[in-house]
């Protein structure tokens, strides 16, 4: 399990009773509770965020440092030896 080390808030939430009983069942299996469990499922989901947040980042950055003369002056001695 991930842990921050962030001081935990209690929260309260209601979910249709086919997903608890779902999650319920996922913790068993992990040997979790339900609370790590979920904290867990929100971990990785802020992760994927972050990630896709990077990626559409960098996508909308690369057209500039494809075209940028500035950005691109130095890759005409990619690999020389300087040596």
């Amino acid at each position: 399990m991930l842990n921050t080390g962030n001081k935990l808030k209690r929260i309260q939430f209601l979910i249709p009773e086919n997903q608890k009983d779902f999650l319920d069942s996922v913790a068993r299996h992990e040997g979790v509770s339900f609370s790590a469990l979920v904290r867990e499922i929100f971990a990785q989901y802020q992760q994927e965020m972050a990630e896709q947040e990077l990626a559409e980042a960098a996508r909308s950055l690369y057209e500039e440092y494809e075209t940028n003369q500035e950005l691109i002056a130095f890759t005409a001695i990619d690999g020389d030896d300087f040596a």
